[in-house]
């Protein structure tokens, strides 16, 4: 692909992902208040049990998006993830019930953009150019995480939260269909005759073939099991108390802004050159361990924010490098499946973690949550010191990953 063509991808892509991210934005601003506005109030449990279901049901799509990718092409996935997702934001709008908000996780299935966009720019670059590309996209995901709460709040504060709500998935689906199909190339496709062969078995062969792979996969849990302790018990139980209006909820994504956009362009660039990949991944691990301790102390809203801070700039940088080490494991027809292995990963650890995290809350007390993510931060810390491989430095090597995610 020329160097031309390749631009123009590019900035296509940062728009979709732009436009994509600027949705979940807006939602994740609306939700917490839309939750709490239920005909019975909703417990720490109620949520986690809505949140576990949910990914329960975006991890099954994960496979599912991982074998349509690599067969019909990531345009196609795309275009899905777009009306599936549209159609849950609007959605929850309509929910006043435990039941309404349980049941619309089922839309979730289709919610896979961000694994789709990892597999179709490892399609556009090569391994060197990859993390580059990848940091690109975080300027389009840092100006969604500054502009979709102020938008979400100013349209409900004219409106009501509902209206807001709603309006948002009908903005999701007439901006990005129209980009993908109309501007977004079609990069690869895979032979018939070899995609005629792909099924679901095919996963298992490159779990237990790539060591790579299933290396990857591991750290790519472990992190995610530690966020999603944090994540849940910190918004729907800690921010809970402190947040009065939806200002409060865009205070919250204007600093992991900030955070993103500070690791990317200052902290980055002085470090980069002077560390290794692995003792980047080692000192991100070590900002997740303080992060996740430190919260156990946390007494006000200001001490959460400079929490949120620090865990989302070492949060960026781990994800980033179990990124790139799951789609430089595999072949380019392969890609699909890969993402799609990571997805479901992350959605699995999204499934079990919440219904742990909400009985720890509801039998014991929500510190304890904190302390697991700081137990498998330590754990991964310790992995990755005494058997992860040191690897040349990469340029950029940071994927976006930020987004809270819409329970």
């Amino acid at each position: 692909m020329s160097f031309e063509k390749k631009q123009r991808v590019m900035l296509i892509l940062c728009l979709i992902f732009g436009l994509w991210h600027f949705a979940t934005q807006w939602t994740t601003t609306l939700l917490s208040f839309l939750q709490w506005d239920t005909e019975e109030v909703m417990t720490i449990t109620d949520l986690g049990y809505i949140q576990a279901f949910g990914s329960l049901c975006n991890a099954v799509g994960a496979l599912a998006a991982g074998q349509l990718a690599d067969s019909m092409g990531a345009k196609t996935m795309f275009l899905t993830s777009a009306v599936f997702t549209a159609i849950y934001y609007s959605g929850i709008s309509l929910a006043r019930s435990w039941y309404s908000f349980f049941f619309l996780q089922i839309f979730r299935f289709g919610y896979q953009l961000d694994g789709t966009a990892e597999m179709y720019l490892a399609t556009v670059t090569t391994e060197s150019e990859r993390t580059g590309a990848l940091m690109r996209l975080t300027i389009p995901q840092a100006m969604a995480m500054f502009f979709g709460p102020i938008v979400g709040s100013k349209v409900a504060a004219w409106t009501t939260l509902r209206t807001s709500q709603f309006i948002v998935g009908i903005v999701l689906l007439v901006t990005m269909l129209p980009v993908v199909q109309f501007l977004l190339p079609t990069t690869h496709s895979i032979p018939r005759l070899a995609s005629a062969r792909l099924r679901p078995q095919d996963y298992w062969h490159m779990i237990s073939k790539n060591s790579s792979l299933k290396e990857g996969l591991m750290i790519r849990a472990l992190l995610i099991s530690a966020y999603v302790c944090y994540e849940m018990i910190s918004r729907n139980f800690l921010l809970r108390e402190y947040m009065h209006n939806t200002n409060d909820s865009a205070y919250v994504l204007l600093t992991m802004s900030a955070a993103l956009l500070a690791v990317q362009f200052i902290i980055m660039p002085l470090v980069q050159n002077r560390t290794s990949p692995k003792r980047l991944l080692q000192v991100s691990l070590i900002g997740l361990a303080v992060s996740y301790f430190s919260a156990s102390f946390a007494t006000s809203f200001e001490q959460m924010l400079v929490i949120t801070a620090v865990q989302t700039g070492a949060y960026a940088v781990a994800y980033a490098e179990s990124s790139t080490q799951i789609t430089t494991a595999v072949e380019l027809t392969d890609l699909g499946k890969a993402t799609g292995l990571a997805s479901m990963v992350q959605w699995l650890t999204h499934f079990i973690l919440p219904i742990y995290a909400s009985q720890l809350v509801e039998h014991l007390h929500y510190t304890y949550a904190f302390y697991t993510s700081t137990i498998l931060s330590g754990a991964l810390f310790v992995y990755i010191s005494l058997y992860g491989k040191d690897t040349p430095n990469r340029s950029g090597a940071l994927l976006p990953s930020l987004s809270a995610t819409n329970y």
